[in-house]
C-alpha cells in the first residue's frame, strides 16, 4: 500500500487562503465600498432634502386651515374653553389672536398662525404645524427630533440638524404684517443639505 503525500499547496489550499486570495478579495470590498458611498451619501442628501420639503408642506397648509378656521368662525369667540386646555378661542382675523386646534390653543397673528417663541405656553406656526412630537416643544426637544428652529419677530426659519451646512438647508415663515394680507412660506434652500 502507497502513502499518499500532499504537496506544499495542497495543503495550504484546504487550510485557508493564501495572502494574494486575501490581498485580491480585501481590494475588491474596497472597490465596491468605494462605488457604493458616494450613492449612499446622495441618498442622504435626498432624504434630507424630501423631510425639509415635507415640513415645509405641513407648515403651509397649516397656515391654509388656520386661515381658513378663522374665516369661518367670523370672528365669532368661542363660547367652550378648549377642550385640548386653555381657554376659548378668540377667533380674531385682525391683530394678536387664538384659535382652538384638536391639541390646544394656538396664538394667531392677523388671521394666520404667529411666529412665537418656542415652549412659550401659547405655540404658533410650530405647534399648528404640528413639528415635533410636542404641542409646544422647546429648541432642544426640536433638535432632538432632527430640526432647528430659530424665531425672529415675524420670521421663523425650518432647518434640518444634520444637514453639513444648516444655515443653506432651510426654508422661513412670514407671518402676514397686517391684516387682510397672506403669511409667506418661503422656496426651500436646499444647497446645504
Amino acid at each position: 500500500m502507497q502513502a499518499s503525500v500532499r504537496s506544499p499547496s495542497t495543503r495550504s489550499a484546504i487550510n485557508g487562503l493564501t495572502l494574494i486570495e486575501l490581498v485580491v478579495v480585501i481590494a475588491i470590498v474596497a472597490v465596491l465600498i468605494a462605488a457604493a458611498l458616494p450613492r449612499m451619501t446622495a441618498l442622504q442628501r435626498q432624504a434630507r432634502i424630501g423631510h425639509l420639503n415635507s415640513t415645509r408642506g405641513a407648515v403651509y397648509m397649516s397656515a391654509t386651515m388656520v386661515h381658513a378656521a378663522l374665516v369661518t368662525r367670523a370672528e365669532q369667540p368661542d363660547v367652550m374653553p378648549c377642550p385640548a386646555g386653555g381657554a376659548p378661542g378668540d377667533n380674531r382675523l385682525v391683530g394678536v389672536g387664538t384659535l382652538c386646534t384638536e391639541h390646544g390653543l394656538v396664538k394667531t397673528r392677523n388671521g394666520y398662525p404667529a411666529s412665537t417663541a418656542l415652549a412659550a405656553g401659547l405655540p404658533g406656526i410650530v405647534g399648528a404645524a404640528g413639528i415635533g412630537t410636542l404641542f409646544d416643544p422647546s429648541a432642544e426637544q426640536l433638535r432632538a427630533e432632527g430640526y432647528l428652529v430659530d424665531v425672529a419677530g415675524p420670521v421663523t426659519t425650518f432647518s434640518r440638524a444634520d444637514a453639513s451646512m444648516p444655515s443653506l438647508c432651510k426654508f422661513t415663515y412670514t407671518e402676514p404684517p397686517a391684516a387682510r394680507t397672506a403669511a409667506t412660506v418661503s422656496a426651500p434652500v436646499v444647497s446645504g443639505c
